[in-house]
């Protein structure tokens, strides 16, 4: 570890906040950020956001948009407002009717010398505001504390309102699926502050995600699995409990903030940063608990996790779990289609056989479907994608590899294509699997 004062993943705090935030205890949100700000603002922050709270004429707390947006260091409303407009959209997605917790209104401010205009607003419950931030500029140091803050207290609020007078700590199936699915957030914006390196290809993406498991267990995602006794197909983010799904959320925070703060250029540049905070976080783990990640005990999928939440709630599943912006979801397959690694399997020819891999990924989801683009990114996954694929074809946004993967979709009327052949389904933006298709993956990727 090092020694140097402004490390923020040095000394006990981050162990502590470590253990804590694996528990979601709103009380220790300071420890999580307090790296990032200088001291005394957090406590700032939090003072000023509860005291810019109203209260309706039947006690309901609420913020005025306006107010947040200076909390928020918006200087255009305009610009705030394309955040408020996000965040609607997350919440009607999340079956929320969005008039329960964003009110049109206006008020009345003074210009001076008496006079007055009247301008817009909106009324915002607390909950309107965890969707605002988790849909505002990252790069703005009060949203990115806003995105851990207010993603606790609403937990809280969440807790508070299933439980008894007697506060009731979050169960492991609780903290489970909030951290899952603030990792998934959290993920896709390091990925943006990746491109932003010089990170491009889905090829160089796979790497730049695998460097960061690597500093963090010593071992590449399919000797994780291996390890831990997992299928080779599994997410194995869903089979973490929730002190290993804490050691990673701050693994993929951390390694964003050092790639922004730092403004980390350059392929070489993006790996070694991952590879370093997550060898970070790892010797922290070493020290405090001498328990490295990968021999922490596997849970079951996070899928069950959910289940069993919502059969304890069943009228009132987890806000945050609803607003959040899912990937889709993976499932484990029956345990006769294992995608064995591809490095273990015959050499593939992408012309050739990219179709069947196609066919596995969409396998894994549970709706079967999946868009063109994701498609592109997640086939890396499963197969080895030659440097030479990798060049841009002239004049157009596409590689070679990304053309192919198109044109499984464009050549749809060829008498060899999948989609001709029954195996999957053209649909709009992307493809989805057929009952033949499922058959032809059991059967292929059997042995």
């Amino acid at each position: 570890m090092s020694d140097d004062p402004n490390d923020k993943l040095s000394g006990m705090p981050f162990g502590e906040a470590l253990q804590r935030f694996a528990q979601t205890d709103p009380k220790e949100v300071a420890i999580i950020t307090n790296a990032t700000m200088k001291d005394g603002e957090i406590e700032r922050l939090i003072a000023a956001f509860e005291a810019a709270a109203h209260f309706d004429e039947d006690g309901n707390e609420f913020w005025f948009a306006r107010d947040l947006q200076g909390l928020l260091e918006y200087e255009r409303w305009e610009n705030f407002l394309s955040a408020i407009r996000r965040a609607e959209i997350a919440c009607e997605g999340s079956g929320q009717p969005v008039q329960d917790h964003f009110r049109e209104t206006t008020k009345m401010i003074e210009l001076g010398k008496g006079a007055v205009r009247q301008i817009e607003d909106i009324r915002l419950t607390r909950y309107a505001c965890y969707l605002i931030t988790q849909n505002g500029d990252a790069k703005k140091k009060p949203v990115a504390f806003g995105q851990t803050y207010f993603a606790i207290q609403t937990r809280r609020q969440e807790l508070s309102d299933q439980a008894s007078p007697v506060a009731v700590p979050a169960s492991e199936d609780e903290k489970r699926v909030f951290l899952r699915n603030q990792i998934k957030e959290h993920n896709n914006k390091l990925s943006r502050a990746a491109k932003d390196a010089g990170v491009v290809t889905p090829q160089e993406f796979a790497i730049f995600h695998s460097k960061g498991y690597q500093g963090l267990y010593g071992k590449t995602v399919p000797e994780i699995r291996r390890y831990k006794g997992l299928p080779a197909s599994a997410d194995i983010l869903d089979r973490m409990g929730s002190t290993e799904l804490a050691a990673n959320f701050f693994r993929v925070t951390q390694t964003e903030e050092k790639l922004r703060k730092d403004k980390i250029r350059g392929l070489n540049a993006a790996y070694a940063t991952h590879y370093a905070v997550g060898r970070q976080v790892r010797d922290a783990m070493l020290k405090i608990s001498g328990i490295a990640p990968e021999d922490l005990a596997v849970a079951d999928s996070i899928k069950h996790a959910e289940k069993r939440i919502k059969m304890d709630h069943p009228a009132q599943p987890l806000p945050i779990e609803r607003a959040a912006r899912q990937e889709p979801k993976l499932v484990a397959p029956p345990p006769e289609v294992e995608a064995t690694p591809i490095e273990d399997r015959r050499p593939v020819d992408l012309r050739k056989d990219l179709w069947k891999f196609a066919l596995l990924v969409m396998a894994l989801r549970a709706d079967g479907v999946i868009s063109t683009t994701d498609l592109i990114n997640e086939l890396p996954i499963y197969i080895h994608v030659p440097e030479g694929s990798q060049e841009a074809l002239a004049g157009r946004n596409d590689n070679k590899f990304s053309q192919l993967v198109r044109n499984l979709k464009s050549h749809k009327t060829a008498k060899t294509n999948f989609i001709f052949q029954g195996f999957a389904e053209d649909i709009k933006g992307g493809f989805r699997i057929t009952a033949k298709g499922r058959e032809f993956v059991k059967s292929y990727f059997a042995g």
